[in-house]
């Protein structure tokens, strides 16, 4: 049987790491044999480092923790590294859970030190007991097929340039805590392990021991159910990429204009509302659809955008998730990112540069008439400063540019087929009665075009920050 020592050097060598090494060590025993895995193959590495993360949840432990960690990179002669936090307060700012905060605060000090450093690699010491934990936690809370795959052995961090490998991950803790014992290694014990306030304690201290009643040899058989899911997943993979190409809806968009401009900052994807429908499989496809993009899977909203996609053809829906907006208009699911709102109306009391929610908002005066898309030119005197720039308002109507009569705007975007999501967040210039002006980059009020008797020009455009 091979020993712990034997096992990281032979997951090292399996994926090809070498060059310089940032171990992450709490003190514990886990990273603590981790680190003296690595001691033996130092000759192999370019340059080894030690970080650790002060997170000051746990008093003069935590402080303890932090000097371990440095006399033991001292003792074995590699770079030092440390950083402190205020735990408890970036997770009220941040209203995360302690664990979350945590780990967001590890993992970006990770990537900037990696990066500032030089270092190609961070090794982390989960081992096999904390796999098999993360598999439970994913099916209690909710998992898509991906969270069967537990923690990746080896990976990107964050999806960036730093390689994140975990060469503990198939060795169970029994065996960490006895590697620790025959090589007569010291490590820190971190007491709140043995009290169940977080959700993996609760795991690993109430729900494991009654699992091993049941089979004594659970991690293992985790662990292996853990790889199988693993190899699905890849072949899944190859199966449905070719099925989610046809979903999408991929159009040429010409170039220049706000809405675009809007597009290209916040849409994510658009997909055929119909295929959708006409697949048994709506649920596990808008989950491939999200997986693809980036965005963390959560079960009820995918049971919200499924349910949606039942109704009508003709219904337009729109769909609030936590950090995405879905709307399924125009035979289409759409995902967007959350643009930013513009809380109030602004005055503009002249020409000058003005911010509105996510727009720049520029107005000119000019001798001649300004052609161009997205710039609309009005006559100078016709125009009444200060105006108004807000939001589009229930029953806004104005009279397009060649048109006799009015028209609401709201049909007039909607014959521009603007985004549902963009409709309410485009700027409307009005002069203080409430006369519309113009909708910037998009359209004027006839009544303020530039004729042959114009002597001046104001042009007003939108760009989006």
């Amino acid at each position: 049987m091979s020993t712990v020592s034997e096992k990281v050097a032979s997951f090292l060598s399996r994926q090809k790491i070498s060059g310089s090494l940032l171990l992450a060590v709490s003190g514990g025993v886990d990273s603590s044999v981790m680190t003296h895995a690595v001691f033996e193959l130092r000759n192999e590495f370019k340059r080894i480092g030690v970080a650790h993360v002060n997170f000051h949840l746990r008093g003069e432990d935590s402080d303890r923790d932090q000097e371990f960690v440095r006399n033991l990179a001292q003792r074995y002669g590699f770079d030092f590294f440390t950083a402190d936090f205020d735990t408890l307060a970036y997770a009220r700012q941040h209203k995360l859970s302690v664990e979350i905060a945590a780990r967001q605060l590890r993992y970006t000090w990770f990537r900037e030190l990696a990066e500032k450093e030089g270092f190609h690699t961070l090794l982390t010491a989960h081992n096999a007991d904390d796999n098999a934990e993360t598999l439970l936690l994913n099916l209690v809370r909710g998992t898509g097929r991906q969270g069967l795959g537990a923690i990746r052995p080896f990976g990107k961090l964050d999806n960036g340039n730093l390689r994140v490998a975990r060469p503990l991950l198939s060795v169970e803790r029994s065996e960490i805590e006895a590697y620790a014992k025959e090589n007569n290694l010291s490590f820190c014990i971190d007491r709140t392990n043995s009290q169940s306030e977080y959700s993996r304690n609760k795991v690993r201290n109430c729900v494991m021991p009654y699992l091993k009643e049941i089979n004594p040899s659970v991690i293992s058989t985790l662990g292996k159910d853990i790889s199988r899911f693993r190899e699905m997943n890849a072949e899944v993979d190859k199966l449905v990429a070719a099925k989610v190409e046809t979903l999408l809806v991929k159009t040429e968009q010409p170039k220049g204009g706000i809405v675009e401009a809007l597009r290209d900052k916040y849409l994510v994807f658009r997909a055929s509302a119909e295929r959708l429908r006409e697949t048994e499989s709506k649920g596990f496809y808008i989950a491939e659809l999200l997986r693809r993009f980036g965005i963390p899977l959560n079960e009820d909203e995918l049971d919200s955008i499924a349910s949606c996609l039942e109704a009508e053809s003709s219904t337009t829906r729109t769909i609030r998730l936590d950090h995405h907006i879905a709307t399924i208009e125009r035979g289409e699911l759409r995902l967007y990112g959350i643009p930013d709102n513009a809380d109030e109306p602004i005055e503009l009391k002249g020409p000058g540069v003005y911010s509105f929610g996510p727009f720049t908002v520029i107005v000119e005066e000019k001798d001649a008439l300004s052609l161009g898309r997205g710039v609309s030119s009005l006559d100078a005197d016709k125009v009444h400063f200060p105006l108004v720039c807000r939001t589009m308002q229930e029953g806004d109507r104005f009279s397009p540019f060649g048109l006799k009569g009015s028209k609401k705007v709201s049909d007039f975007l909607n014959s521009r087929k603007v985004d549902l999501l963009f409709k309410n967040i485009l700027p409307v210039l009005t002069e203080k009665d409430g006369s519309i002006v113009c909708l910037p980059s998009l359209e004027i009020d006839d009544r303020f075009k530039v004729t042959s008797q114009s002597k001046k020009v104001l042009t007003v455009s939108a760009q989006v920050c």
